[in-house]
């Protein structure tokens, strides 16, 4: 993605034309690369603050400005832009659920809208009904209102082949226009390209100990992003193999007890849940239950493996991690419930289906003269169908001898 793509997304998202943009002057011109490279600093910075504090729109609106200043100074692969990737990809992700969110609310809304306007339209037609005993003075108006009437049906024709136009430019438009959605996974796809390529590259052997920690833990969140992404989109498959590459380097990279690995757990579970593995669901979802528990068990005597998301929180403490791992597990224990009677009600399903497969090959079978209830392969049925043909011919010979009808024979 070049830089001018993602300088049209952010301007896209932020509801500024590019040419408003084009016909002011660029500050960044006259910048120095220090001044630029602040400048980018400082939306990242500013993009996850309103991540933090649950302002979408304006972390989408920041980041995008991050990533196209940092593309734009350092290269669009460069590892200076993975970090602005990958929050603009998740700012991304919240940003269209937010939007399905509201499109849902919508839809809801429209039929009570429309029942409480539906007695104030009664009320004006009773207004506006005709008394009696103005029929005289009505010949003239009807004729008035045919005319006008005609008028009315060519102004309306017009304007729905306009409003038709219209519809169908927006159309051309929006697919012109990538989704919220599809621009999350570009992004977070871009982010997951520079991470790997920064552990596994040429130059993997200059990044420290620390460094090195830091962008595995990027990458194994940027793949359980993706995996989010995918199951918003319903590709389970995709989200799937994300979620497993995310748990398999979290497994080589982090303690047995971290809390990163039961969520990456819980959302493979439910992945899998939508997929119809169920089996292997309920097991991942488990096996994230498992990790709490042995959160839970280290917390209590003083053994846990340091979290860094608690690094910094000044208001920590081993009772408050205990008590929010204990609120957690019922919730995926009520998962798991949720996820076998999926798995009752797709098992019940597939009988219902081959119940009326075998319903309809019973009453085929039974029309022409079998009395067997289960579907038969396709060469028994037509050896068979051959032999009923021929005792049914030996039928009509039998009988028409007792008629008295000389045979063929």
């Amino acid at each position: 993605m070049a830089a001018t793509d993602l300088e049209n997304q952010t301007q896209a998202q932020s509801g500024e034309s590019p040419e408003t943009k084009e016909a002011s002057p660029s500050k960044t011109a006259t910048q120095t690369p220090e001044e630029r490279k602040a400048a980018a600093l400082m939306a990242l910075v500013t993009g996850k603050r309103h991540m933090l504090v649950q302002d979408i729109p304006a972390a989408v609106s920041s980041l995008g400005e991050a990533c196209e200043l940092l593309s734009a100074e350092f290269g669009e692969t460069a590892p200076e832009c993975a970090e602005a990737y990958f929050y603009y990809g998740k700012a991304l992700l919240e940003m269209a659920r937010l939007e399905a969110g509201v499109l849902g609310n919508g839809l809801d809304g429209d039929g009570e809208s429309e029942k409480s306007e539906e007695p104030e339209d009664d009320d004006e037609d009773e207004e506006e009904s005709p008394e009696s005993g103005e029929g005289e003075a009505a010949e003239p108006e009807a004729e008035k209102g045919a005319e006008g009437a005609e008028k009315t049906e060519t102004d309306s024709v017009e304007g729905d082949k306009k409003e038709g136009e219209d519809a169908a430019a927006q159309e051309a438009e929006d697919e012109d226009d990538p989704s919220n959605l599809q621009l999350a996974w570009e992004m977070l796809e871009l982010a997951k390209m520079v991470f790997t390529e920064q552990l596994e590259g040429s130059q993997k052997a200059s990044l420290t100990d620390e460094l090195k920690a830091t962008v595995e833990k990027k990458l194994c969140e940027t793949f359980l992003t993706l995996g989010e992404v995918s199951l918003e989109n319903e590709n389970y498959v995709q989200a799937v193999e994300d979620l497993n590459l995310c748990l398999d380097r979290q497994k080589a990279s982090l303690p047995s007890d971290s809390r990163n690995i039961a969520e990456t757990l819980y959302q493979l579970g439910v992945a899998l849940g939508f997929h119809m593995k169920y089996e292997e669901a309920v097991a991942s979802l488990e096996a994230a239950i498992a990790v709490l528990d042995s959160r839970i068990k280290n917390l209590k005597e003083k053994t846990e493996s340091p979290d860094e998301a608690k690094k910094n929180d000044a208001f920590y403490t081993r009772e408050k991690e205990i008590a929010e791992i204990e609120s957690l597990i019922p919730e995926i224990k009520e998962k798991i419930t949720d996820t076998n009677e999926m798995k009752d009600e797709s098992i019940k399903k597939v009988a219902e289906l081959k119940e009326q497969i075998g319903f309809g090959s019973s009453s085929s079978s039974s029309g022409a003269g079998s009395s067997t209830s289960t579907a038969k392969p396709i060469a028994t049925i037509s050896f068979k169908r051959k032999k009923e043909e021929d005792n049914t011919s030996d039928n009509k010979k039998v009988k028409n001898s007792e008629n008295g009808e000389p045979s063929s024979s």
